[in-house]
Parts: structure tokens; C-alpha cells; sequence
């Protein structure tokens, strides 16, 4: 084995893959972490996995400090030393240079001489007012809930939780609110939480839902309903924002969230209405054609998913359709996103990324019936996002 050669062709293949498809990126990237996963020495292997919590957290660190906002008027390879970063952020060097080595490790910044530091085109994505800013700031409070999990199964048993009011959020928090009262009392954490949810729009990280259901189908039947669409918990509109920009005849949609989200919504296109409401409450628009629900579901044990799945029941005419957007957890082979969401849900809200049977079993005890599971698929061009886009299409059981 040639081994120079072969760096050579890896070296070569980082410099070149502006034309790559991401169907081929995905390959490259599975080999590397194979060769990585097979030959990294096991302390190594062994330290990584110790102190990988630590980027985040100095990520998170370095966005409350303003680090990034300080970099973001310098113009490209221009230079920012230690003594300007602790001048205009007020905070301390010796804490700013701490913090700057994790950075620098992770490629945000290169050091080019002692306290000395050259952001590279990363480190604008995380300035203050930043998506990527805000997801870390969501993101971190997930970290403190499941750096506690040991002492919550501990104390608890070693049982998964099922009560979103007695689980390991309110163990680690350190108090009775379920974990969307608890954010909505903060409004700089509830903008983060709202940024956090539309970015899987924005950025794409999931297919678009309308495109992996034939919705046409759903849209051509008549008579036409007074409301065709209903975003349950649809956050600040998101999905049906960008839902009426691809298809702009659709007449009219609501979407539907508590107080603090809607509040915070400055304006949505013609054709979109917002509406305060409580899904565990019932519904107020009734034989509406589509009743959505993107990743709301997985938000929830079983006991609140079927009451919020009942109001919808109750609400829904002959014709009328559930959409849940979720990601299924397969039964085998699940990704360490998926498994790591998983957790993540489990720790925030008692609650689980489902499987098909779970979802069929939830529906079935809700008064619905799984009509078809519709995924995304994977093509030349593109390759499945990261956390996998599945639309369950349900209607009324018969």
C-alpha cells in the first residue's frame, strides 16, 4: 500500500470537491471515518470522546462573550489579537485565550503568532444574532439535562421516563415547569428554541415535506375546504412559509402554536393566518383538509401524544388528513443522530424518536389509522439528510 499516494488523493480530494455531489461526499466522508474509526489509536479514540462535550461548551462560551461579534467587521485574513478580543468584550484575556485554544482546534480560528488569531470564514456563522448561534444556545441547555442522566436513573430507576413533568429535564433544572414553560419564561432562550426549529427548513437539513408526499394529490380534490392546512405547534410558520413559496395557489392555512411563539411572529404571507392554541385542547378549526404536525409528536410520551392526536380526531371531517413529519427510528441500524435524538428527547421530555410500529400503535389507540409511511429517497445528486424525513399520512379509522 502506497500510503503517501493515498494522502496525496485525500489531500487532493479536500481541495477539489466544489462539483461533487453530495451523494459522493457522503461516500468519501463514510470511507474516511472507516479508516479513521479502524486505525486511530484507542487513547486517542479515547480522549476525543471524553472531551468532545468541551467544543460545544466553548463554543457557547465564546458566543456569550461576543468573541465572533468582535471578528465580524475584520475583513478577510485580517488579524485580531488577545488584548482587542478582552477590550472590546470586557471580558478577561486569560479566559478569552482558553477558550480560543478549543477554537482554534476546531479549525474557527488559526494561531499565526502568540495571542495572535485569524478567524477563518467559520467563525461568521456564529455570531450573536446567528442561527448557528442561537441553535448552540438551545442546544447547550440540552447538555446540562443529560449530563444528569446518570443521577436521574440513579435516584429514579433504570426505567425509561414517561411523565414530561417528572423526567430528567426537571431532575436537572431544578424545577416543576415542563421544559416549553420553563423556555417560554426566557425570551432569549425561546428566540433560540425558534430559530433552532425553523432552521431544519432553512437549511435544508431535512427534505421538504411537501416533496417527499404528493400533496398535489391532496390540493386537486373538491370541493375545496374553507381551511386546507393546519400547522399544529407550527412554531413561528416555518414550514408553511416556505410551503406557500413553492406552492403560492393554496388558499388559506393557519398556524397554530402557544402565546410566546405566536407573539413573536412580525408578519406572514397572505393566505396565513396565526392562531393562539392549545393542542391538548380541542381543536378550533374543524374539517380543515390537511391537519400538520412537524416533529411535534416527538416532543411527547405516549400518554400526551394521544390526547393531542384526539383533539385533531375530534376536529377532522370525512376527507380531512393527518401529516406527522417525523423521523422514524428504524428497528435496526439506527445513525448516532438518530439514536442521539433519541436521547436527547428522552432527557428534554420523557419522550422518543418512534419506530413505524409505534407510530402505527399510537395512531390505532388515538381513533386514526396509518394510511402509508411516505420517505424520502436518496438520489444521485443527493444523499438522505441527516436525521431523515418521513412523512405517516393517517385518516379517520374506519
Amino acid at each position: 500500500m502506497d500510503v503517501s499516494a493515498i494522502v496525496k488523493a485525500l489531500n487532493d480530494a479536500s481541495a477539489n470537491l466544489a462539483s461533487t455531489t453530495e451523494a459522493d461526499k457522503a461516500q468519501l466522508f463514510e470511507a474516511c471515518t472507516n479508516l479513521v474509526e479502524a486505525h486511530q489509536p484507542f487513547d486517542q479514540k479515547l480522549m476525543n470522546l471524553l472531551f468532545a462535550p468541551l467544543r460545544s461548551i466553548a463554543l457557547r462560551l465564546a458566543i456569550d462573550m461576543r468573541l465572533f461579534d468582535v471578528c465580524a467587521p475584520t475583513a478577510a485574513k485580517e488579524n485580531v489579537t488577545l488584548e482587542q478580543l478582552s477590550s472590546e468584550t470586557k471580558c478577561e484575556a486569560l479566559l478569552i485565550k482558553r477558550v480560543m485554544r478549543v477554537l482554534i482546534d476546531m479549525k474557527i480560528f488559526n494561531e499565526i503568532g502568540q495571542d495572535v488569531f485569524q478567524p477563518t470564514p467559520a467563525a461568521a456563522l456564529y455570531q450573536y444574532d446567528s442561527p448557528m448561534a442561537q441553535i448552540i444556545i438551545h442546544w447547550t441547555l440540552h447538555m446540562i439535562q443529560i449530563a444528569k442522566l446518570p443521577d436521574y436513573f440513579a435516584e429514579k430507576g433504570y426505567q425509561s421516563p414517561t411523565d414530561s413533568m417528572d423526567c430528567p429535564f426537571q431532575h436537572a433544572m431544578g424545577t416543576k415547569l415542563h421544559n416549553f414553560d420553563w423556555i417560554a419564561a426566557d425570551p432569549k432562550l425561546q428566540h433560540a428554541f425558534n430559530v433552532m426549529m425553523s432552521i431544519r427548513t432553512q437549511r435544508s437539513i431535512d427534505s421538504k415535506w411537501f416533496e417527499v408526499f404528493p400533496i398535489e394529490r391532496l390540493m386537486a380534490e373538491e370541493p375545496a375546504p374553507e381551511v386546507f392546512l393546519v400547522d399544529i405547534g407550527g412554531g413561528t410558520g416555518h414550514q408553511t412559509i416556505d410551503f406557500k413559496e413553492h406552492h403560492p395557489e393554496v388558499r388559506r392555512m393557519i398556524v397554530q402554536d402557544i402565546a410566546p411563539v405566536i407573539n413573536s411572529i412580525k408578519s406572514l404571507p397572505p393566505g396565513i393566518e396565526a392562531m393562539v392554541s392549545d393542542f391538548f385542547k380541542p381543536q378550533p378549526i374543524r374539517s380543515a383538509k390537511v391537519y400538520f404536525l412537524a416533529h411535534v409528536l416527538h416532543d411527547w410520551p405516549d400518554k400526551q401524544a394521544k390526547i393531542i392526536l384526539e383533539q385533531v380526531r375530534d376536529a377532522m371531517g370525512p376527507d380531512s388528513v393527518v401529516l406527522l413529519s417525523e423521523t422514524i427510528m428504524p428497528e435496526r441500524g439506527a445513525s448516532f443522530i438518530a439514536a442521539g435524538m433519541d436521547i436527547t428527547m428522552m432527557a428534554a421530555y420523557a419522550s422518543l424518536e418512534r419506530t413505524e410500529k409505534q407510530f402505527r400503535e399510537l395512531l390505532i389507540e388515538s381513533g386514526l389509522e396509518l394510511v402509508k409511511v411516505w420517505s424520502e429517497q436518496k438520489s444521485e445528486k443527493h444523499g438522505a439528510s441527516m436525521l431523515g424525513q418521513s412523512v405517516l399520512e393517517a385518516r379517520l379509522k374506519r
